[in-house]
């Protein structure tokens, strides 16, 4: 037992009704009965928590005499202390446990999770050896699953992978067009089945080798292997040649003219050839890349990034970023709950947003959806019981009853101007004329989410018992919900998807292995998709590749493959004094170019 236990334990049987500072009279016997431990240890004990200072002790003097236990400290506020000692050293998780353990029935856990949500945003402080350092703490509720870039499966992930690695080129929302990343300048052949890159010359990867075509050529070879979950991204590969140190030529099977949006995706990030002079296992521990920040702690407690003082791309005006993991209970009993949508200033820890902070919003592509198990027998193998399920969902009920930053009823992938104004499926008559033609007898149909989207599901659930319809629900990890032995237990799977790389993201919806869509799909349903998506890569124009991949996605929604249900908004506000906040298209401030001016 820990100090801190066997305090604990012995204030709650002796001090609790009479608090700090009042001596009992107690027997080293009754102690040991208390401890469960001999009398020789409650001794031991017993000097251990004079030595802390937490008790005083008197003997009694002659055989069968009392002793005196003087409780000097206040076990809330000790508890209190203590967690904040192991916060403070980045020891997240001991602190939970902690509270956890020791708490129950006290106003302890509340008191520190307001103390933790002083403790986050920015903050200039002592950190890493240097007196004045610029860092930005974040909560997380969520682990990082992966940040191997073949590996990738989740936004989150997907936005930590950025910060670490950088890809040939990326794509400019701003400006709507391809921009010089690690290749300052590119080619291709007549078809777009022969692509060369020229490398800038003086990239360095955290550890200070410099990038050649070698890692490039690596990185292409590597993801394009079938044991990855993103090879599908690259499954036009031929093979991709170093032309030179500083020249990568890349040939594909087929005419590719999605090729360069492929390459914008965090999948393709550069890893180093020889992983660092480590194994394999060991780099994807603590990876390098070439990115703006590099990796410097990764536990259960924090996930830490400092500065890539090298960086390419000019160094972070952040001199750290530290991501602590906490536990998703905590978050209704902060006071802001802004956890994860605020950027205090350094001297505006306890303000509230007002008119003066900057306030940032983004309508992300994607949006909460139900994808329906079409290789399980059940309800929803009717074509009559999907589409009956999609009228009696209320989607504007849902949207206000469930709160948030959900904004629009979803009826596809992607938000527009027109999507608050078109008309809603839900009706109710035409729904139970469906039920009727499906020749549902109530059999329950069973939903499958994972943690964090356990609202929407039992909204769901509950909506639907109205019609006579049983909804089981079952609630997956991040991990497990790729299992094919899991997800195929469920009728269906609800999710929210983030289209972060546009085009790109639907083609990974359809082809991605491991994803519901592409599992559930119907055999018959595969080579229909192929082959549209076949003619998106060999489609010059922007505008006619939209076309085909809308065919695909009306085909899902008519057939009530896909129900689609809510689009969310993400957004944060900053202190005037925090500049250069900007949502990317994950959903994330974009970290290398958050600064704070002197007020």
């Amino acid at each position: 037992m820990l100090p801190l236990e066997r305090y604990a334990v012995l204030y709650d049987k002796y001090a609790m009704p009479i608090g700090k500072g009042t001596g009992v009279e107690v027997s080293l016997e009754q102690l040991a009965e208390v401890l469960y431990c001999t009398v020789r240890n409650v001794k031991l004990i017993i000097r251990r928590l004079e030595d802390e200072g937490w008790v005083t002790w008197q003997a009694g003097r002659g055989r069968g005499n009392l002793s005196r236990l003087t409780f000097q400290v206040d076990k809330d506020s000790l508890l209190l202390q203590l967690s904040q000692e192991r916060a403070e050293l980045g020891e997240y998780k001991q602190a939970f446990d902690m509270l956890h353990t020791y708490s129950e029935g006290t106003q302890v856990l509340s008191k520190f999770v307001d103390w933790l949500d002083s403790q986050f945003g920015y903050k200039t402080e002592s950190w890493a050896g240097k007196p004045q350092a610029d860092i930005l703490r974040i909560p997380s509720y969520y682990q990082i699953q992966t940040l191997d870039p073949a590996e990738l499966v989740y936004a989150f992930d997907s936005h930590m992978i950025r910060q670490l690695f950088d890809q040939l080129v990326y794509y400019s929302e701003e400006y709507k067009q391809y921009m010089p990343s690690i290749a300052h300048a590119w080619e291709h052949n007549e078809d777009a089945s022969i692509w060369t890159f020229y490398l800038r010359k003086g990239i360095l990867f955290h550890n200070g080798r410099e990038l050649t075509a070698e890692d490039v050529v690596f990185s292409m070879t590597r993801l394009s292997q079938r044991n990855k979950i993103q090879s599908w991204m690259l499954r036009t590969l031929d093979r991709a040649e170093a032309i030179g140190p500083y020249v990568v030529r890349i040939h594909l099977t087929r005419p590719h003219w999605l090729f360069l949006r492929i390459l914008c995706s965090a999948s393709l990030s550069i890893v180093p050839h020889d992983f660092g002079g480590l194994t394999e296992e060991e780099f994807w521990s603590l990876p390098i890349g070439t990115g703006p920040f590099r990796l410097k702690e990764w536990s259960e407690n924090q996930f830490v990034l400092e500065a890539h003082t090298s960086y390419f791309q000019g160094r972070p005006h952040l001199d750290g970023v530290m991501l602590a993991y906490v536990p998703k209970e905590a978050a209704p009993r902060t006071k802001s709950n802004k956890w994860q949508k605020l950027l205090y200033g350094q001297d505006s820890l306890h303000q509230e947003p007002n008119d003066a902070w900057t306030k940032v919003e983004l309508l992300p592509r994607g949006c909460s959806l139900v994808v329906w198990n079409m290789r399980k027998q059940g309800p929803q193998r009717s074509i009559a019981f999907r589409r009956a399920m999609n009228a009696i969902i209320d989607r504007q009920r849902m949207l206000e009853e469930l709160g948030d930053n959900w904004v629009y009823p979803a009826y596809g992938f992607y938000p527009s101007e027109q999507t608050p104004h078109e008309g809603d499926p839900y009706d109710p008559d035409y729904a139970q004329v469906l039920l009727a033609e499906a020749g549902y007898d109530g059999t329950p149909i069973t939903l499958m989410t994972h943690e964090g989207h356990e609202k929407e599901v039992h909204w769901i659930q509950q909506h639907c018992a109205a019609y006579g319809i049983e909804v089981r629900i079952e609630i997956a990890t991040w991990q497990s919900i790729r299992e094919p032995e899991v997800m195929h237990m469920a009728d269906g799977i609800l999710s929210c998807i983030v289209l972060a790389e546009d085009e790109v993201c639907l083609l990974e919806m359809y082809e991605q292995d491991g994803g519901s869509i592409k599992e559930f799909m119907l055999p018959e349903f595969h080579p229909w998709v192929r082959e549209r998506i076949e003619q998106v890569l060999s489609t010059p124009d922007e505008t006619e590749r939209r076309a085909r991949l809308s065919a695909i996605e009306r085909r899902a929604r008519d057939d009530g493959f896909i129900l689609f249900l809510l689009h969310n908004k993400m957004g944060t506000h900053s202190h005037p004094s925090v500049r250069g906040v900007g949502l990317n298209s994950l959903g994330w401030v974009n970290f290398k170019d958050v600064w704070v001016a002197s007020t």
